[in-house]
């Protein structure tokens, strides 16, 4: 089928185009947005949003949904409080809160890929045990990490500019771009998303791949939860509902990762994550209500994939 120009447009640039005119509308209307001191708060927060996003993205191209991300997130972090509560050294504390992503992440996959237990229900119920685990562990209350721990998101700065926590997201988007676009893992995450059993007789190990896959997951959101309790400088199991993983499925969806599986580009996914970023700083400063911030946030997320459906019935 013979795709039109602007469509075709729409489909390369259109995420980059919608950036710059937000910017510019944003430097507009919202006073201050474009000093220096907002900009680093945009790239504070872009930062956990990206991180989260880029797991989900490797998610969502294999033709799934990775629901548990924000409950992993807060268990990582009330990990690392735990530990170092009970004397570890920094560098093993933020090993086992990587550790424990990782192995969530590995559960999640097990039980899709070996169990055939659904996507949507393995990770929700993820999603509420891990959560509960962050309760327990805890006791239910945060703890505060000691000074030391800021080196991932303190409030200092690099060149006066560069929070810790972007100069971390961006080394992590270079590995996960390498992944993706140099090895075999990318490469079969793609074909699984596109079609699992055309795969499967091509000779991917699906069930291992769908695993590897997960298991990035859990490691991004383990990521993001230590940058998140260096932030706060507490472990708290209450960031499990801050909606997370609606953020990160919305970041990759707004980028351009299909929900029906085998299309997805992180460059576009750093783009969405900024496109909500600027969004929601813009809201906070402009003291719109936490309620408005989340019926917006809503609202793109099914016109993103309202227009992406849209899209695909326009090619078959």
């Amino acid at each position: 089928m013979r795709v039109s120009l602007g469509r075709r447009i729409y489909r390369t640039y259109g995420i980059y185009i919608i950036f710059i005119i937000l910017f510019i509308l944003l430097s507009v209307f919202v006073p201050n947005f474009r000093t220096v001191s907002n900009m680093t708060n945009i790239m504070r927060n872009v930062s956990v949003y990206a991180i989260l996003a880029f797991g989900m993205t490797f998610v969502m191209i294999s033709g799934c949904i990775d629901l548990s991300v924000g409950s992993v997130l807060a268990l990582s972090g009330c990990v690392s409080a735990v530990a170092m509560q009970k004397g570890a050294p920094l560098w093993l504390a933020v090993t086992l809160s990587l550790a424990t992503g990782c192995v969530c992440g590995f559960i999640n996959g097990f039980c899709i890929s070996k169990l055939k237990v659904p996507f949507f229900i393995t990770t929700a119920g993820m999603m509420y045990a891990a959560a509960g685990l962050a309760l327990v562990i805890t006791h239910e209350s945060p703890i505060n990490l000691p000074d030391s721990y800021q080196i991932f998101a303190g409030s200092y700065t690099i060149a006066n500019v560069f929070p810790p926590q972007f100069l971390i997201a961006a080394g992590f988007f270079v590995v996960c771009l390498i992944i993706l676009t140099q090895t075999k893992m990318g490469r079969y995450t793609f074909a699984i998303g596109s079609n699992e059993r055309t795969a499967l007789l091509s000779g991917v190990n699906v069930d291992r791949s769908r695993i590897l896959v997960f298991v990035m997951s859990g490691f991004a959101a383990a990521l993001a939860g230590v940058i998140v309790a260096s932030r706060t400088q507490t472990g708290t199991p209450l960031v499990a509902s801050n909606g997370y993983e609606i953020y990160a499925v919305a970041a990759a969806a707004i980028g351009g990762t299909s929900l029906a599986g085998g299309e997805g580009n992180l460059g576009k996914t750093v783009v969405g994550s900024f496109i909500l970023t600027i969004i929601y700083v813009a809201l906070q400063m402009t003291d719109t209500p936490t309620s408005v911030q989340k019926i917006i946030v809503g609202i793109i997320m099914v016109a993103v994939v309202a227009i992406d459906m849209w899209d695909r019935r326009k090619q078959d």
